[in-house]
């Protein structure tokens, strides 16, 4: 889909701050935790067994790892086509601005997330690829 002029000439109701997380399955937990923090050097931030995901920090931005049999796990991927998502942080935003300017863009929202201080629109780009829009509150 292409965006008339008036939509490419307007500015987005926030601001990117980064690219935030990536979320991988991988085949097993414990060899992606040797792999991201006995080689990489990535450390634990937060275990989040309910998912059967861990989040690893790399720095300024999370690698998180979903176990294949956790409640995110994808059935049938194969090797190196493993990314769910990725997450592009935001400055905070207006939530009816947001929404207006997704919907202005023909950009539906597929989920919504809010948990502790984080609010999450789930987007898909032109190629269907799945991104989350953060912000932190």
């Amino acid at each position: 889909r292409g965006l008339s002029e008036e939509a490419k000439m307007t500015e987005p109701p926030f601001k990117l701050l980064g690219l935030d997380h990536l979320l991988l399955h991988v085949r097993g937990m414990d060899e992606a935790k040797r792999f991201y923090c006995g080689v990489l050097g990535c450390e634990v931030k937060r275990r989040l067994p309910e998912h059967g995901m861990v989040e690893l920090s790399a720095g300024v931005t999370l690698v998180d790892v979903d176990d294949p049999n956790g409640a995110w796990a994808i059935e049938g991927t194969t090797a190196g086509r493993n990314l769910d998502h990725f997450a592009i942080r935001t400055d905070g935003w207006d939530d009816a601005g947001m929404r207006a300017w997704l919907e202005s863009h023909g950009v539906p929202i597929e989920e919504e997330r809010a948990e502790e201080a984080e609010l999450s629109f789930y987007v898909r780009d032109p190629s269907g690829n799945l991104v989350e829009l953060l912000t932190r509150t």
